[in-house]
């Protein structure tokens, strides 16, 4: 049974990160009437926030409202029957592979937080391990997505929110190439990421990209990280970024979220529905 009208899953064993994925996977209204292909856009921390992306969406292409349809791929992990060891695992396996550069801080955060989770367990939590997982992406779901379904490989987007921002962050100066547009709400506005940016710039004229970040007005430092790497990306004068961002008045951390993720999908692929 499907978990949403339009919607699938798919186990997927990555040979990468020596792991058990679980893909979701949103399709068009219109994707069983013929051959046409779609942009796609791969998006992080599946087993929470899919849902968000995939409910918008098909709300956007409602029949009638004339905008384009697009392919959203989630990737998620395959988690434990138990709820509770399921939620430990998935807190686990996302501050490790979303994360560019260990931070034993945060590990030693993440480790206590999910202790009371799983008390009497002993949990290690590792951070780090992002080019790992961008190769899983590059190397094998990308591949997989592109030969099982009808998606275009030149029309990519990536999408996070928290640790998924810093990741897409990431991901945008580390493979650029990849993805033609990108999404990054309420991204850990870690110290690295502005090396990768000014590293980024010392090599290259151009970043053709459609880039949207997005904060909650309380978030402080978040508002602040992504006020300057804006100015920064404006100041590269990259002929093809098409850049912009939005705060969320009154909104945190937690509950700027859906309104990002809606705002994101509308920046990024459907523009009208701003207009109504």
């Amino acid at each position: 049974m499907s978990i949403q009208p339009g919607v699938e899953t798919r186990p997927f064993r990555s040979q990468v990160l020596n792991q058990d994925l679980l893909l979701f996977i949103k399709l068009p209204w219109t994707y069983e009437q013929g051959d046409k292909t779609y942009p796609v856009l791969f998006t992080l921390d599946a087993n929470r926030h899919f849902l968000m992306f995939s409910t918008a969406s098909l709300i956007f292409e409602t029949p009638g409202m004339n905008t384009q349809e697009i392919v959203i791929v989630g990737i998620g992990y395959s988690l434990d029957d138990d709820r509770l060891r399921g939620l430990a695992q998935y807190g686990l396996w996302r501050t490790r592979d979303l994360t560019p550069v260990r931070r034993e801080d945060v590990e030693q955060n993440w480790a206590k937080n999910l202790a009371r989770i799983r008390p009497g367990e002993s949990i290690e939590v590792k951070t780090g391990a992002a080019q790992q997982f961008l190769t899983s992406i590059r190397e094998e779901i990308i591949p997989f997505i592109e030969a099982n379904y009808r998606v275009q490989a030149n029309d990519r987007g990536l999408a996070g929110y928290s640790y998924g921002g810093l990741f897409t962050l990431y991901t945008l100066f580390a493979s650029p190439q990849f993805f033609s547009r990108c999404f990054a709400g309420s991204p850990s506005m870690w110290d690295i990421v502005f090396e990768y940016e000014k590293n980024y710039a010392s090599t290259h004229q151009d970043l053709p990209i459609k880039l949207f970040l997005t904060a909650g007005g309380r978030e402080k430092e978040v508002c602040e990280g992504i006020e300057k790497m804006v100015q920064n990306l404006r100041s590269r004068s990259y002929p093809g970024l098409e850049l912009s961002s939005h705060v969320f008045t009154g909104e945190g951390h937690l509950s700027g979220a859906g309104a990002a993720i809606g705002r994101a999908l509308a920046v990024l692929y459907y523009p009208e529905i701003l207009e109504h």
